[in-house]
């Protein structure tokens, strides 16, 4: 029996896996830059990890964007392996946070579910093309299609944004309400535009 393309079903998880691509290769650039400029003396061991997690990310993203430009997955006979090397590391580093230090390092965590989702989808739409061409030759429905790409979005950002927020750079980001906002005085007195005389609008 002659399998059935899905032409909207292969495009949506096309979506999936470089969405979820972009946002671990984000996790991975914060968490380079923690490993690289971080408080911790830069040890030859932190260093590799600094550069590998930095690599990583950029390779992420190149490889996410390159896919989505050419709307195909792009290099998947390399790229299976290094999300399945990229996964096992993060496991890896995870298991280790728990083992010793009794705690859940979020952002490795972060990046080994949306490094998964990644590996995940891209072996069904490799599976999907060889046993027929993935549903190339159809046109996907442009309607379940944008519903689809909205839920892969809300997905990967649940799974990306505690990853971001608990690495370094996302504890040293200004909150959103403070921006624009002068710093507190010591006596307890905020610059209020409103009352400071010399200020004029």
């Amino acid at each position: 029996m002659e399998r059935k393309n899905h032409p909207t079903l292969s495009a949506a998880t096309l979506l999936f896996v470089y969405f979820a691509a972009m946002s671990a290769g984000m996790v991975e650039l914060s968490l380079a830059a923690g490993y690289l400029t971080g408080t911790v003396g830069l040890t030859p061991g932190i260093l590799v990890a600094g550069v590998a997690t930095l690599a990583g990310g950029l390779a992420f993203l190149a490889w996410s964007l390159w896919g989505l430009h050419r709307n195909s997955l792009v290099m998947v006979r390399l790229a299976v392996p290094v999300l399945a090397l990229t996964a096992a590391a993060h496991l890896a580093v995870t298991v280790a946070g728990v083992s010793t230090q009794r705690s859940l390092n979020v952002s490795h965590f972060a990046a080994l579910g949306l490094t998964l989702m990644a590996l995940a989808g891209a072996g069904w739409l490799r599976r999907q093309h060889k046993t027929n061409d993935g549903g190339a030759h159809g046109q996907p429905r442009t309607g379940r299609l944008l519903a689809a790409a909205f839920g892969a979005a809300v997905v990967v950002a649940s799974v990306a944004t505690p990853g971001l927020a608990a690495s370094m750079a996302g504890q040293h980001a200004v909150p959103h309400g403070e921006h624009g906002q002068a710093p507190h005085k010591e006596n307890g007195q905020g610059s209020n535009p409103a009352l400071d005389p010399g200020h004029h609008h």
